[in-house]
């Protein structure tokens, strides 16, 4: 079992519903305090109560730049003066403000929980993050590897919002206005759906007092929270192959395995780690073929393979940049075929390399504090979840992949723009 030294953890839900997760690492002087509310990406048809809402695409991100606005000041200005430092970010799943600092943490924590419960925009600045947030899709629409990963969701699902880019579509930014995000916040920002993650030095009583008695400022008004509605999606994927062109040296390829998420959160998390082990395995230098594969450039530095286990999706994703695709393509074949043999022991070698992760992990606070967050907000325990890989054998692993589906798989290819896109259908 994975013990947590010197660490001192508790956990309060406050009158007003928010739920707040203190770590004291003793010794330490940096503080590290975050905001967190399940809401993002996927939020796009979202059921409270009886009701039925649909959001335009990218609301949760839009909102998150806009959010950065408090009584008509910037707040990374208010934070710097204050000598802490602060950042955000939207996945598809959540949406997280944060702060660290190695100063008092009072005026700060306090500036934190005012600025994410009270939305201060007008059409002015809507308006104006329109510009900006459009500047940063084409920015990441012009990053080839990005698009690659895009493409692939975009091949895999008909139905699912994995399909929409967190950003949005280009229509809905551009349509955007302050009503959308008004009903997007009132909707989802509800300090009864706010998770307060804080990892301090400091005696942890007096932080919960802070908290606390700054939070009676703040009701809750909701009476359901908002659950994310997803469409019935079918097993096949929406387009078994795309080829584009893209300023690029060589080619990119990747081929993506959609399958089906677990309805328990245990089983997805196991899936998870299983998976990612035995990729590791049969797709990484452990592998002797590996360096055979480098030798011939079959695959670059630029290749990898990843995994993504949920209650709503799975999939498997094999990606490289070579000029050898089809080669390529036989390689990952074989390993979903399972027929890339690999030993015990090299198992056992890349266990103990997660293990050493996962510690380290603990030691840097954005990581622990944004994975806290995120267990919460799923229903699970952190701790917990990273000894998983300690009690996984070999056994267990390929038994869990032979589970594994490998029938439903598109292909996505990014061309330099000298070569014309394949038809797939020649």
């Amino acid at each position: 079992m994975m013990k947590k030294p010197d660490y001192e953890i508790q956990k309060r839900t406050l009158e007003n519903g928010t739920d707040v997760i203190l770590i004291r690492k003793p010794d330490y002087v940096q503080s590290f305090f975050l905001c967190g509310f399940g809401t993002g990406g996927f939020y796009i048809n979202e059921k409270i109560g009886d009701r039925i809402l649909h959001n335009r695409t990218g609301c949760a991100h839009f909102l998150e730049h806009q959010m950065f606005r408090y009584k008509g000041q910037d707040v990374t200005e208010l934070f710097a003066r204050m000598q802490s430092q602060t950042n955000a970010f939207t996945s598809y799943t959540e949406t997280a403000y944060y702060f660290s600092t190695t100063a008092s943490i009072d005026q700060p924590l306090k500036l934190l929980m005012n600025f994410v419960q009270d939305l201060d925009i007008d059409e002015q600045t809507v308006e104006k993050e329109k510009g900006i947030i459009l500047s940063e899709y084409a920015m990441y629409d012009q990053n080839p590897e990005y698009r690659l990963l895009k493409e692939c969701y975009e091949s895999m699902y008909f139905h699912h919002p994995l399909h929409t880019d967190i950003l949005g579509t280009v229509e809905d930014i551009e349509h955007m206005t302050v009503r959308d995000l008004q009903t997007f916040y009132k909707n989802n920002y509800d300090p009864g759906e706010m998770v307060m993650v804080g990892i301090t030095g400091q005696e942890l009583g007096p932080v919960f007092q802070v908290i606390e008695k700054h939070e009676k400022n703040f009701s809750s008004h909701i009476d359901h929270r908002a659950e994310c509605i997803f469409e019935e999606e079918p097993d096949n994927v929406k387009r078994p192959f795309y080829s584009m062109n893209m300023d690029v040296t060589e080619p990119y390829i990747a081929l993506a395995y959609k399958m089906h998420g677990y309805d328990e959160i245990g089983q997805c998390l196991r899936t998870d780690v299983a998976v990612s082990l035995w990729l590791d395995c049969v797709f990484g230098p452990v592998n002797p073929n590996y360096q055979t594969w480098l030798d011939e450039h079959i695959i670059s530095q630029l290749c990898g393979a990843e995994s993504d286990f949920s209650r709503d999706h799975g999939y498997v994703l094999f990606y490289a940049q070579t000029s050898k695709q089809e080669q390529f393509k036989e390689i990952v074949q074989s390993i979903a075929d399972h027929r890339q043999d690999v030993e015990e022991e090299a198992f056992e070698s890349l266990k103990i390399q997660m293990k050493a992760r996962n510690l380290r992990s603990l030691d840097n606070f954005e990581s622990l504090a944004i994975e806290n967050m995120r267990a919460h907000l799923e229903g699970y325990d952190y701790f917990e979840a990273i000894e998983i890989v300690e009690s996984l054998s070999w056994d267990e692993v390929q038994n869990i992949v032979s589970s594994l589906d490998f029938s439903h798989v598109c292909e996505v290819q990014i061309l330099p723009q000298r070569e014309k896109p394949i038809d797939p259908d020649q």
